[in-house]
């Protein structure tokens, strides 16, 4: 190396600060993320970029050797505290390039005409891309593994909260610290939904917590969708009300033809999103016991069903001993319709029969036949109301086993 290079080197060593102020106020007029900044970090980011001006003219340029790893200890842990701070990856590497960008144009203007001087510098190109190109990558892959740690972190953080939800025995000063903590505003009223993926489903790759909070951000045109995973499945907080239709859309992009979704009420306070998870809970299982091809369902669509138990063995019981063989595969449709049209319409004979297309005399004639085959007189209002919850039991349900011969 020349006298002469190494004085310009060394100059602009000396003038590093003018160089760093350069920087810093571009970059902080193009980034957004930096806009705005408390002077702490300003502060920060001041000393980061003299280091790697510093790095550039002393090590770089002076010896031309390539950058070892203790060179590059504090530009990773720059990296993990950057991405600690939520500083978008793109906005952090372009700091680098306007940084080179500037302190070279500083070079080649203190080059001035001298030929041979311009000539030197441009002997040091490829040392100084050989360890630019080194320096972003060792920027890149600290600031990604500290960002997935973080994530892994989070996620766990989410999994614990709706968890917590979802527990009968969780405290609401707990649960709102948590939330403090993940920057859930309790304040805002929201919805419960649980996705309850099949078996298979939950073992799919490419299924889990973040896919299904972009899905469900992209669905409802928010933003504010947080999702962690429980035993019972996907627990996600959504706006409310909870758009059914952008349910289903996302259950079935996710889970196909798998899967269920329940969905409770709003809620805007730890008591009110534990209520809304535990209707969002009882809708999913009624939901999976039901007979149907409809696989979303809000409590308040089910919670008659939820009243009889319909997810359990007394419902069934229940649903036998009022129709009985009603209740069976084998049950003749013509009088379970018949049955749901009087129910319908409030045991009015003309209406039903007009909805069943038949004389109010061969209504009548059914309704005999009810009492004598069936045993159901519906004569008596208490037997009209038990008729009417078995039907809701047995359209949800599906029908029994077949009936012994």
């Amino acid at each position: 190396m020349s006298l002469e290079l190494h004085d310009l080197i060394a100059r602009a060593h000396r003038t590093r600060r003018t160089r760093a102020r350069i920087i810093i106020e571009e970059c902080l007029e193009r980034l957004p993320h930096y806009h705005g900044l408390p002077k702490s970090l300003l502060r920060e980011i001041h000393d980061s970029t003299l280091h790697h001006l510093a790095l550039l003219y002393r090590v770089t340029l002076q010896t031309g050797r390539p950058l070892n790893d203790e060179d590059l200890v504090y530009s990773r842990e720059l990296a993990r505290k950057r991405a600690s701070q939520g500083v978008p990856l793109g906005e952090f590497l372009t700091f680098f390039q306007v940084g080179l960008a500037r302190a070279w144009e500083h070079l080649i203007r203190s080059a001035g005409d001298d030929p041979d001087l311009r000539e030197q510098l441009l002997d040091r190109v490829e040392a100084v891309i050989s360890n630019q190109t080194q320096l972003m990558s060792a920027l890149t892959e600290a600031h990604v593994e500290q960002r997935e740690r973080l994530s892994r972190f989070r996620e766990q953080d989410l999994d614990e909260f709706v968890e917590l939800l979802l527990a009968e025995d969780a405290v609401p000063s707990v649960i709102e610290a948590r939330a403090k903590a993940l920057g859930i505003a309790l304040e805002e009223s929201r919805a419960i939904a649980i996705f309850g993926p099949s078996r298979s489903d939950l073992g799919a790759e490419g299924v889990g917590t973040h896919e299904l909070r972009e899905r469900l951000a992209a669905r409802l045109l928010s933003a504010d969708v947080w999702v962690g995973r429980a035993r019972e499945g996907f627990v996600a907080l959504v706006p409310e009300p909870a758009d059914p239709k952008a349910l289903a859309a996302v259950r079935e992009g996710l889970f196909a033809d798998g899967g269920c979704v329940g969905f409770g009420g709003a809620g805007r306070d730890p008591e009110g999103l534990r209520r809304s998870a535990r209707e969002a809970l009882r809708a999913l299982q009624i939901g999976e016991c039901m007979d149907g091809a409809r696989r979303v369902h809000g409590y308040d669509d089910v919670a008659v069903l939820d009243l009889l138990r319909i997810d359990t063995a007394d419902a069934e019981a229940f649903m036998q001993r009022v129709l009985g063989t009603l209740a069976t595969t084998r049950a003749s449709r013509t009088y379970l319709e018949t049955l749901r049209q009087l129910s319908a319409h409030n045991y009015r004979i003309k209406l039903a029969a007009a909805e069943l297309s038949i004389h109010p005399h061969t209504l009548s004639y059914r309704i005999q036949q009810l009492r004598r085959r069936f045993g159901i007189d519906l004569e008596d209002p208490q037997v009209r109301l038990h008729t009417q919850l078995a039907l809701l039991i047995r359209d949800a349900r599906g029908p029994s086993l077949p009936a012994d011969a």
